[in-house]
């Protein structure tokens, strides 16, 4: 048995492969239970067609398509089911009734107060709508020529019953208003309907004017219960440069289609930018947007951003606060369509279940039943029959939610989990020693370090991970979630016709910096700037400009001070400064960012080894790249590493055995031939032109 001298020799507990079905599977076992995790049982009163909202633990738990989800009646057969989803949380809808009551009277009045501007308060009593609302609640819309405004509204209804006069709060210290800056708006309320004679709107505002709107009470389809919101947890926060940057959590089955924004700041207008972050994720915003909030005589506030479809399991909130402090109890939550299936199931009445809901797991191809091609023309909502509305469906009602016994644990990739070809570990000039505990579902993260990439090719091509044999672990190479900071050495500085040079050195050499970070406590300067990175090649040590531009730090400012830099490798930085006729500045810190990928590979508990520095090895391919998608969106744990160390037994002899190598040696002894042929022939041309004695 091979041994790499620097991995001790241990015997691999190499647990037996259980096959199963996985998103790459062809055809179903012959137990479907097996493959779903969850399991919930479905209520169905009566016959007919079905439709079953899905809470949010189940859309988290499942796949974003939802492939891993099934439905089998009381016998255990699966029930094919259409999934409804066509409403999106921002969907316009379609207005069903439109009132426009009658104005019966209107009084303005303008209040002078001791502290604060005059209060211009409007009442407006309109005549109650002739007829009931179909959906319980009517939308009171207020409609204003003018470009700004905020008002507090309180409606209220009116009944008489003879002598009688009936007073009833439909809303309290409700809010309507129109912005410039940011633009938004809200001149909607909702009303519930009530039997009344009236309605008395109540207007109040500060900004100099009378509103002197126009009223319409409208009804329409929007299904509010198909918008779902889930709190996300929170797994880091940090203060820097004047932002508040956050890392949430997000389960795979949630595909947030608007992040909510909360916190106990009584006022704030922040601009916010959500990027998609993770394995498997495109590292690129997926919205932004103001999230405001300022108490006038009522809170105006918008505190929802839209987002594109996310892609990895981690979402990075950057909040930018400038000048002010951090918002308070800052919390988010995400909202994500709440999509509903149809299906038939006989109805077995409230107390015993038509079926159950299987899902989760990520074990389930998406299924293909025949109601697919009913397209749109199965009916979701409601028709009108003699002016009265009837559903097309039965409302299906889901039970407790609970683990599924015959749900088989084996994890998803075991299908990965062969090792590859042998290689001649004696190539590589360092490695480390990796042990691994696979998550559940098989996968195991590795975090590259600093001295991983400064011994391995700049392209990372030489990069391996093996068992205790030098059989390779094919593995996934997924792009930085982040740039670790950390301090440069000020190796030297000097001052020369008003400038200053700082010669920075990086914790390890060769590294790759993609921004640098100062901090001084001094109070204010403006001076231009240029950074040069430095780094060997083939023709020495070569210099060249990575940034240009100017420090600044206006009167009153302390924050830390940033430059953006393309990712290269280098060795080290030398930061130019021009102070002119000024004191050089001091900097108390000096922080770079460094890039650091992560590798993803798929293989029994173990002990393992990872390999680097081998200039003439070739990228490797595996197939498991052909899977990335499906093996990036299972759960990983972290494999424990010892520190990286120089590899005992490389033996740069051992390079002759690949193909690279062999080419190298067969044009070193080219060269030496050549070499040796003109050394012969300058000799024995030196021997012909001596003179005779």
């Amino acid at each position: 048995m091979r041994k790499v001298a620097f991995v001790l020799s241990r015997v691999l507990v190499v647990p037996a492969v259980v096959a199963l079905v996985s998103p790459l599977a062809l055809a179903q076992p012959a137990d479907l239970r097996t493959l779903f995790r969850s399991q919930a049982d479905v209520f169905v009163d009566s016959n007919g067609l079905s439709r079953l909202e899905l809470p949010p633990d189940v859309i988290a738990a499942s796949r974003p398509d939802l492939s891993d989800l099934r439905i089998v009646d009381a016998a255990g057969k699966e029930v094919p089911y259409l999934i409804d989803s066509k409403k999106a949380v921002e969907t316009e809808v379609e207005v069903q009734q439109r009132v426009t009551p009658e104005l019966l009277e209107a009084k303005r009045q303008t209040i002078e107060r001791p502290t604060g501007p005059p209060l211009r308060r409007e009442t407006y009593e309109l005549a109650a709508p002739g007829e009931r609302s179909q959906t319980g609640t009517w939308d009171l819309v207020i409609e204003s020529r003018r470009s700004r405004f905020v008002r507090r509204v309180e409606v209220s209804a009116i009944a008489r019953d003879g002598a009688n006069v009936q007073l009833v709060k439909l809303v309290e210290n409700g809010s309507v208003f129109r912005l410039s800056n940011p633009a938004q708006e809200k001149t909607r309320l909702n009303v519930p309907d009530r039997a009344a004679d009236r309605l008395v709107v109540t207007l109040e505002g500060e900004d100099g004017f009378f509103l002197e709107p126009a009223f319409r009470l409208e009804t329409s389809r929007t299904v509010l219960r198909e918008r779902a919101v889930v709190a996300l947890r929170e797994i880091s926060r940090q203060e820097f440069d004047r932002k508040t940057i956050v890392e949430l959590a997000r389960p795979r089955g949630l595909v947030p289609d608007v992040i909510q924004v909360s916190s106990a700041t009584l006022s704030f207008n922040r601009a916010v930018e959500i990027r998609d972050e993770g394995p498997g994720g495109s590292n690129s915003t997926l919205g932004g947007g103001i999230v405001f909030r300022f108490p006038a005589l009522a809170t105006v506030e918008d505190l929802e951003v839209r987002v594109s479809a996310a892609r990895g399991d981690r979402l990075r909130i950057e909040i930018d606060n400038g000048d002010s402090p951090a918002l308070e109890e800052l919390t988010f939550r995400a909202v994500v369509r709440r999509p509903a299936l149809l299906f038939t199931l006989e109805g077995r009445g409230a107390a015993e279940a038509s079926g159950t809901l299987l899902f989760g797991g990520g074990r389930a191809y998406r299924p293909r039943y025949d109601l697919e091609r009913l397209g749109g023309s199965l009916p979701s909502g409601q028709q009108a029959t003699g002016g009265e509305s009837e559903p097309f469906h039965v409302a299906a009602r889901l039970g407790d939610v609970s683990a599924n016994p015959r749900f088989d644990a084996s994890p998803i990739l075991a299908f990965a989990m062969r090792p590859g070809a042998e290689i001649e570990a004696r190539g590589y000039t360092h490695g480390r020693e990796l042990h691994a505990t696979p998550s559940e579902e098989g996968l195991i993260r590795v975090q590259l370090g600093l001295e991983d990439l400064a011994h391995a090719r700049e392209d990372l091509a030489d990069l391996r991970i093996i068992d205790d044999q030098s059989r390779q672990r094919a593995y996934l190479l997924e792009r930085p979630a982040g740039s670790p900071r950390l301090a440069l050495t000020v190796s030297g500085t000097e001052s020369n016709d008003g400038e200053s040079i700082y010669q920075l050195d990086l914790p390890t050499a060769p590294a790759k910096v993609d921004e640098l970070a100062l901090e001084t406590s001094l109070p204010f300067f403006d001076r231009g700037y240029r950074l040069v990175a430095k780094f060997q090649s083939e023709r020495g040590e070569e210099s060249v400009p990575v940034a240009q531009g100017r420090l600044v730090r206006r009167a009153g400012e302390m924050r830390s001070l940033k430059i953006v830099i393309q990712p290269r490798r280098i060795d080290s930085l030398e930061l130019i400064i021009e102070d002119g006729n000024d004191a050089p500045l001091t900097f108390e810190r000096i922080e770079g960012g460094f890039p650091l990928p992560e590798v993803y590979f798929v293989a029994p508990e173990g002990d393992y080894s990872l390999l680097v520095g081998n200039p003439e090895a070739s990228a490797p391919t595996y197939e498991l790249e052909r899977v990335r998608s499906v093996v990036l969106a299972v759960k990983s744990s972290d494999a424990s590493s010892e520190p990286l160390i120089e590899n005992a037994a490389f033996s740069a002899a051992a390079r002759l055995g690949t193909e690279a190598g062999a080419q190298q040696a067969l044009l070193w002894v080219a060269l030496g031939l050549a070499v040796a042929v003109l050394a012969g022939l300058t000799l024995k041309l030196a021997r012909r032109e001596q003179p005779s004695a």
